[in-house]
């Protein structure tokens, strides 16, 4: 079993942390409830930050003369610069955070298809748009991992979160306190992860430690930090993980019977089809490692990407949703 890192995630204070929603109420999500005996949290509440108090009166998003304000109809308050001047303030305070969890559908947190109003207390929805505050943290951390608690409902969604979330939590272990040996070792060691993500990404990186006599350790360090964050950018895609499926295989085809790799080979045909999780493939394929003791692919991130307990909180919730 792995060592895993402590991810540091900021999260919406409503979720899991405090009573604090405009209506007073706390939010359960047992994906943050999970993560808290793994990961270390920044709870923030951005309406509490700039003011407003539990209970308040709700805030929505209103297109004001072509530009996005936040707005508190009752009262008649314009919140925009306050709650830009917090976003701004409060993000340029991080120094280290590996993602966000924040709550879904809010005018300061959601992360997508927030209803905009059209005018100050016009009740005429205009179209989607995005939070402020998650807003600006987008605009800050463009290619860190940020989801709201009702996306990671989804099973595909959950997975690439915590895949991403406790890997870069991974390297900026590595980063503070680790030598070349330590990069090399990172990258080895997650092979197979970032080829399931970014081939050509994962291939420069390889080549950047190859030449490392070009860069200082810091600058190293820097430039190899760039570019997993650019392979992490976008979500796992299923024929990249089948590739990384296939080659494991070929690890044990010549030592498995007949049915076994017809088995395995439906398996995958059915994971492309979407008919089964890749958890389920993970899995057959670890009992091969075992069973061969294949020193290797036991070390690959890419078959315990975060710890396993969140993969078991990952079939109950679905079941529950």
């Amino acid at each position: 079993m792995r060592d895993f890192p402590v991810p540091k995630i900021v999260s919406s204070k409503c979720l899991e942390f405090e009573a604090c929603r405009y209506n007073g109420l706390i939010i359960r999500s047992s994906v943050v409830e999970n993560l808290k005996k793994h990961a270390k949290f920044h709870p923030i509440c951005p309406e509490v930050e700039i003011g407003l108090g539990v209970p308040r009166k709700p805030v929505r998003v209103s297109d004001l003369d072509g530009r996005i304000n936040l707005v508190q109809p009752e009262t008649g308050l314009n919140l925009t610069d306050k709650m830009k001047e917090f976003s701004e303030s409060f993000l340029n305070s991080l120094v280290d955070v590996d993602g966000f969890i924040l709550k879904n559908k809010s005018p300061s947190c959601g992360t997508k298809s927030i209803k905009v109003y059209d005018g100050f207390d016009d009740s005429r929805i205009r179209g989607d748009g995005v939070g402020l505050f998650a807003a600006s943290v987008m605009n800050k951390f463009p290619q860190l991992p940020v989801e709201d608690e009702g996306r990671l409902r989804n099973l595909i969604i959950r997975e690439n979160f915590l895949t991403r979330v406790f890997t870069l939590a991974d390297f900026r272990e590595v980063k503070e306190s680790g030598d070349f040996n330590d990069l090399i070792d990172f990258q080895t060691r997650n092979k197979l992860l970032l080829l399931s993500y970014d081939q050509e990404c994962t291939r420069n990186m390889g080549n950047l430690l190859s030449n490392r006599t070009e860069y200082s350790l810091d600058d190293l360090k820097d430039k190899y930090g760039a570019m997993l964050l650019s392979a992490l950018s976008e979500p796992q895609r299923v024929p990249s993980n089948i590739n990384v499926l296939m080659h494991a295989f070929g690890y044990f085809s010549n030592n498995l019977k007949s049915p076994e790799k017809t088995f395995f080979l439906d398996s995958i045909q059915k994971y492309r089809e979407g008919r089964l999780p890749l958890l389920a493939i993970i899995n057959l394929i670890k009992s091969w490692m075992i069973r061969f003791e294949e020193e290797y692919l036991l070390k690959q991130t890419f078959f315990e990407p975060y710890p396993e307990d969140l993969i078991q909180v990952t079939f109950i919730f679905d079941r529950m949703a």
